[in-house]
């Protein structure tokens, strides 16, 4: 699993999208928010130590060097999927994650 699938965005995202891509899940995974959880605090310290390096650029550089992503980045900051409107729920939140649990 690649540090991007961690805090669940692309290798094109920009640093704002990895920072609150990074929050969002901190907020959501937290061990405080989930005290029956045995794993949270495994799981945090790996979204921790994925937006550590992924938030520095030299690191993420290197990163994306080793991992294959290098050329990724690269370009117009295209996305990955063509863009869709959204209604409901999803149409007030900028970052739509996956449900954990």
């Amino acid at each position: 699993m690649s540090l991007y699938d961690l805090l669940e965005v692309s290798p094109k995202a920009s640093d704002a999208v990895i920072r609150a891509a990074y929050r969002s899940l901190v907020q959501h995974l937290h061990p405080d928010r989930r005290p029956d959880d045995a794993l949270a605090g495994e799981r945090l310290a790996r979204i921790n130590q994925a937006y550590a390096v992924l938030a520095d650029p030299l690191r993420r550089a290197r990163y994306d060097l080793q991992a294959g992503h290098a050329g990724e980045r690269r370009g117009s900051g295209e996305t990955l999927a063509p863009a869709r409107r959204l209604t409901g729920a999803a149409a007030m939140r900028p970052f739509v994650f996956r449900k954990f649990g």
